[in-house]
């Protein structure tokens, strides 16, 4: 029974993933130019700087870009023979091939190594991770407690109050706070530096913020919205005419039954913050994925946008399975349903 679980579970993640990196491929296939003329290398051909055809059909060759669309998909995700007639494994063995626009460089390379004499962390996939998680803890750790503090004075001003602040938090983009951060912060207040230091932890505050208070606005909304609706449950009536704490209906009652709501929707919060990457990194000059990807498809650096597109799918395919997995031990329910699917 579990292993049919897994097997439909790893069927299921493998077509995701291949299905979105061919969405990708075709995508990045139907943009203009190429990557040796296009928006980037505008002001190098300016300067009489571009690249003659004849190189370019060398470089096309090298890079395989001469070959069938169909082949060069193939080609990218199992392997290829190359020009010395050596076979290479592709994506599927963790190669995610050549950056065109970095000098050949393997996009792991350029993805997950540290500069010389630093740690993981200091790596570009490092940097974002680490970005990534500084902001999933400020949403959890401030939209949980307060989704539980609005929905038990839901009717208080204070909690109104809040409800017309979150609500307003969602509807801003993030990168229009990122711009107001910039120009209040940094050119007004002067309390952070418009080229932040990555090495100190102050540096890190502001990004972090912007990237997840639209997620903590969220958070705590579901939390309110879903804590109202268990608070008017009969069980919960039932408890507190027991007798029983406050402090003990809310957490063995009330939080207990709502937790699957909530961590459900963590999901596609975590994979907001994810995409958010794109515009906060850009903005604040973070030398993390997120600003590779902007720049790899301005200069349609094809294996890079393919790899990097790969490691988002395999990052929120892997953040779903996670949230269901806590899905399916917070509610047994849950499991039980997915056991005769199975069956």
């Amino acid at each position: 029974m579990i292993f049919q679980i897994l097997l439909r579970k790893s069927l299921r993640v493998i077509t995701i993933l291949v299905g979105t990196t061919l969405i990708a491929f075709l995508l990045m296939h139907t943009i203009p130019g190429n990557p040796w003329s296009n928006y980037s290398s505008t002001a190098r051909m300016m300067h009489n700087l571009g690249i003659d055809q004849s190189t370019q059909n060398e470089l096309n060759r090298h890079f395989g870009l001469d070959l069938p669309l169909w082949r060069q998909f193939t080609r990218y995700i199992f392997g290829d023979f190359n020009n010395d007639g050596n076979f290479f494994c592709g994506a599927i063995c963790g190669n995610l091939g050549p950056s065109i626009q970095q000098r050949g460089r393997s996009v792991q390379n350029i993805l997950f190594e540290p500069p010389e004499g630093m740690g993981f962390w200091k790596s570009r996939f490092g940097y974002s991770i680490r970005l990534i998680l500084f902001a999933s803890l400020f949403a959890v750790g401030f939209g949980i407690p307060l989704g539980i503090y609005t929905a038990r004075k839901s009717r208080s001003a204070i909690s109104r109050a809040i409800s017309v602040g979150l609500a307003a938090l969602i509807s801003i983009p993030n990168f229009v706070l990122g711009l107001l951060a910039i120009i209040v912060l940094a050119s007004w207040l002067k309390l952070i530096k418009v080229i932040p230091d990555w090495n100190y932890a102050s540096s890190w505050i502001v990004p972090t913020i912007v990237l997840a208070i639209m997620p903590m606005a969220s958070i705590a909304r579901v939390t309110r919205t879903t804590l109202v609706n268990t608070l008017n449950e009969d069980y919960v009536r039932t408890a507190r005419a027991k007798g029983l704490a406050e402090s003990r209906v809310m957490l063995i009652h009330v939080l207990r039954n709502a937790l699957v709501p909530i961590v459900t929707f963590l999901g596609p919060t975590l994979m907001e913050m994810f995409t958010g990457l794109f515009i906060v990194e850009v903005m604040f000059s973070f030398p993390g994925f997120g600003r590779q990807y902007w720049e790899s498809v301005l200069k349609l650096d094809y294996p890079m946008i393919m790899g990097l597109t790969l490691i988002y799918a395999t990052g929120i395919v892997l953040i779903n399975v996670l949230i269901e997995f806590l899905c399916e031990i917070l509610d047994p329910r849950i499991r039980a349903v997915n056991q005769q699917g199975a069956s």
